[in-house]
């Protein structure tokens, strides 16, 4: 991915305004209020920006103490899709690089932050960042393509489930 991380976020657009969204579906792995493994993530919108605040526990655990590696780059992506409620716009992640700068300590409240970078035809560059106050625990760079909501419904979601897709 070329982009320069410190890209600027680009709009979300008008279809969903600022403050808390509701969960993907109740399942769902990052902010599920039913899946037992979910940290309960809870999006919002602010401005050009999508963020949650949510801790990791003992169900998260790699080493000793500290978030598995794996569950700090599903935040980082939880966080990249989150970017897609806003813009009203079914994709998949086809692209996710994580860089891991400090340990995820378990217990410690964290924010993830996301923004869309560029969108290039059906691509979406999503980029994020999980921090432990001002320290900057890991960064990823996304890329989403854009499908149809059939795309979902095929693998199972009920129609209607997910939002429709934005043209």
């Amino acid at each position: 991915m070329d982009l320069d991380r410190e890209s600027a976020a680009l709009p979300l657009g008008d279809l969903f305004a600022d403050g808390p969204f509701p969960p993907h579906h109740p399942g769902c792995f990052g902010c599920g209020p039913s899946n037992p493994s979910s940290p309960r993530m809870v999006f919002e919108r602010r401005g050009n920006t999508v963020r949650a605040a949510f801790s990791f526990d003992e169900r998260h655990q790699g080493a000793p103490g500290v978030a598995h590696g794996g569950m700090v780059a599903a935040a980082l992506d939880e966080a990249s899709g989150s970017i897609l409620l806003p813009l009203r716009q079914p994709a998949v992640t086809v692209k996710l690089d994580v860089d891991f700068r400090a340990p995820a300590r378990l217990g410690r409240e964290f924010v993830v932050t996301s923004w869309l970078t560029a969108s290039q035809r059906r691509k979406l560059f999503i980029e994020s960042e999980l921090t432990d106050g001002d320290d900057v625990v890991a960064t990823g760079r996304a890329i989403f393509v854009k499908v149809e909501q059939e795309h979902f419904v095929n693998l199972g979601a009920n129609p209607g489930e997910l939002f429709s897709s934005h043209r």
